[in-house]
């Protein structure tokens, strides 16, 4: 873990803990901001410490990554509407323009909105569908958003109205030396291990959903690669290994 992500995960920890003692003083239920699966992790470890509260987190779509932590006191339990949030649906005359994700959340971000305030978002045909904070849901009502000079009109979304395609996925089944983290990079994103130790040793690639720097880390099945604008990749099975003492695996590609 870096000394940026331990700084994050604590000044995360440190809000949860002051929401969980307006939760017990008070007795209400308190949210969070929209969190990554490591942080929401982190928070959990902490909660399932305090037998007085209940908790979940909430993302307005099923398997959501980003998600609202919602705690209540033991005598409540955790709903999606006490999370306070709603899809939202952009869309406008996209067709002869290129967008991609970055310039979906560069817009939003743009209009002053934090991070912490927008969950999970998805590219559909003519605009994207997002998941907001309500108070922020409720300004772009008002307020036209722009992507590369094309409004969009902003729609709120019912519960359950629309759930989120299948991730398209390439599969990559090849051999590695190792599991070392630059390597099983290297292949998954195909780029050269010089390449994969440059982006690495940047900050630049997560694995699941942690910063992590140091080459030599073993990654294991089942783990999530993200690799800052290349998209993410996940091991999907370790295979055993060929007769010259390599590992087969088996990667998926997420674009």
């Amino acid at each position: 873990m870096t000394n940026k992500l331990d700084h994050e995960a604590q000044v995360f920890l440190s809000r949860l803990e002051d929401k969980v003692n307006i939760v017990l003083k008070k007795h209400i239920e308190q949210v969070t901001d929209f969190v990554d699966p490591y942080l929401r992790k982190c928070g959990f470890q902490l909660l399932k410490q305090i037998p007085a509260v209940n908790y979940a987190g909430f993302g307005g779509v099923m398997d959501a990554e980003r998600q609202r932590i919602v705690i209540c006191p033991d005598f409540l339990e955790p709903e999606e509407s006490m999370a306070q949030i709603c899809l939202v649906k952009f869309s406008g005359k996209l067709q002869f323009i290129n967008y991609s994700h970055r310039d979906f959340l560069g817009a939003l971000l743009g209009q002053g909105i934090r991070r912490e305030k927008v969950g999970d978002l998805f590219p559909i045909n003519d605009g994207f569908v997002v998941v907001l904070s309500q108070d922020i849901a409720e300004f772009f009502l008002m307020e036209p958003l722009m992507i590369k000079g094309v409004p969009l009109k902003a729609e709120i979304l019912e519960n359950g109205q629309w759930q989120p395609p299948l991730q398209s996925e390439k599969i990559i089944s090849t051999t590695v030396s190792s599991l070392r983290l630059d390597t099983v990079v290297a292949h998954g994103f195909g780029i050269s291990r010089a390449k994969a130790t440059g982006f690495i040793k940047g900050g630049k690639v997560k694995v699941n959903w942690q910063v992590i720097e140091d080459l030599d880390f073993q990654c294991a099945e089942d783990d999530v690669i993200s690799f800052r604008g290349k998209g993410r990749i996940k091991i999907k099975s370790i295979c055993g290994q060929t007769a010259k003492g390599r590992l087969k695996i088996i990667i998926s590609r997420y674009q």
